[in-house]
């Protein structure tokens, strides 16, 4: 198990080349356990290909403690625990890309 910090949402992140946000954060029931995912848009402004962007899902994992203190920046922090089953990571995947239609890639941190 571990600690994740919760990123602030609809605050846009430069990195070399473009810039994500992330959009939405949610918690999806599946088999008794609660799983964190974050939706975010990427886009490209210079890269050696051009530009372009993206729609994505991130899977922190299991939720085991929800929001259970904060950093010294103000951000809530979870304890989870990590989704290493590959069955259970296509399982997930197929359920949060039903539920987002458009979004082509599901990340599991």
């Amino acid at each position: 198990m571990g600690e994740y910090i919760h990123p602030e949402l609809q605050k846009k992140v430069e990195f070399f080349g473009g810039s994500y946000i992330f959009i939405e954060e949610g918690r999806l029931n599946y088999r008794g356990k609660e799983v964190l995912y974050l939706v975010g848009l990427a886009g490209i402004e210079a890269s050696c290909c051009g530009t372009g962007g993206c729609a994505f899902i991130k899977v922190p994992g299991y939720v085991h403690f929800w929001k259970k203190s904060r950093n010294e920046f103000g951000q809530s922090i979870s304890e989870i625990e990590r989704i290493e089953s590959p069955g259970r990571q296509r399982e997930i995947s197929k359920i949060l890309l039903e539920k987002h239609p458009g979004f082509a890639q599901v990340e599991f941190l």
